[in-house]
């Protein structure tokens, strides 16, 4: 479905029926998910459920204890503290749609992230033996059952006394009943919020034009390498002769050698924004290049098809 599209001007939300006014928080979590107007009507329907004075507000307590079905905690308040909500007491509808949809989207490896960063006090990129301690009682407020207290025994601190990231996610695959209610939490959150399948079927619908995106993207990478291979090839044909170039002569096949290690092949990848950028290593010399060393070397940057269109 496309993005929902807010056509009023940001203002105070209605306590009827009809979806409310939107604000900057649910455009930017409808435009990044994908929200059609349907599935803003979903939330604002949970939320106006629980507004119980009609405010346009929920408390924190009720969010957790009756919509999520968990008591508030330390690690539920992080959630609302990543978004970076105006009140620490209550949230607003674009709070709470923000909210959710950045918790519940979470990987398995994002919890972990998260509650690493969470309870990494110092963050120093560790977490030390107090430090893990708060997080366990955090989560497992109502009484660590044995289990948890077990698991807890027979942790290996490496003698440090300290966690880093590799070491405490070891620790969820080795005790996972240590780290199972923040999973709990937002399993609860997806179920009493949409419902646990339209979250499955959200995350997939997102996976596919994720990967369909990927997909265009290295279609476009592959097209900028065969581009600029094709142009230094041609380069080098030019330079050569088309005869000189495909001849099987010692003298030919070093001077193609050598124009080849000149202008070597390009590294074309992705960056961090997904855009194409290219890279070229350094010449490669070898001994027997002085008799070519009166020929003008090729300007890296100067390369045929070096720029990008």
């Amino acid at each position: 479905p496309p993005p929902f599209f807010f056509p009023f001007p940001v203002g105070k939300l209605p306590m009827g029926n009809a979806p409310p006014v939107g604000d900057e928080r649910v455009q930017r979590t409808s435009d990044r998910m994908r929200l059609s107007k349907r599935d803003i009507s979903g939330f604002w329907r949970v939320f106006r459920r629980f507004d119980r004075e009609h405010e346009g507000v929920i408390t924190m307590d009720v969010f957790f204890r009756d919509v999520c079905g968990e008591e508030r905690s330390l690690f539920g308040d992080a959630i609302f503290d990543l978004i970076d909500t105006e009140d620490t007491a209550t949230i607003e509808f674009g709070e709470f749609v923000q909210g959710v949809c950045t918790f519940a989207m979470f990987t398995v490896a994002d919890v972990l992230r998260f509650s690493f960063f969470i309870f990494d006090k110092d963050k120093n990129g560790y977490i030390d033996k107090d430090e893990l301690e708060l997080f366990v009682n955090t989560l497992h407020k109502g009484g660590m059952g044995g289990n948890v207290m077990q698991a807890l025994k027979q942790i290996d601190f490496n003698g440090d006394g300290k966690f880093d990231f590799l070491e405490f996610s070891a620790l969820h695959e080795r005790f996972p009943t240590v780290l199972y209610p923040a999973f709990r939490l937002q399993q609860q959150m997806c179920a009493n919020i949409m419902g646990s399948q339209w979250w499955f079927r959200k995350k997939a619908y997102l996976q596919n034009i994720r990967e369909d995106e990927l997909k265009k993207l290295e279609k476009e990478r592959a097209a900028e390498y065969k581009r600029l291979v094709r142009g230094r090839n041609q380069q080098i044909r030019s330079e050569m002769g088309l005869v000189k170039y495909f001849s099987f002569k010692k003298a030919n096949r070093m001077k193609r050698d050598y124009l080849e290690r000149m202008s070597p092949l390009p590294e074309v990848y992705l960056d961090a924004d997904n855009k194409v950028q290219v890279k070229y290593p350094d010449p490669v010399r070898k001994p027997g290049d002085e008799q070519f060393a009166e020929e003008e070397e090729v300007d890296p940057n100067q390369r045929a098809g070096a720029k990008l269109q």
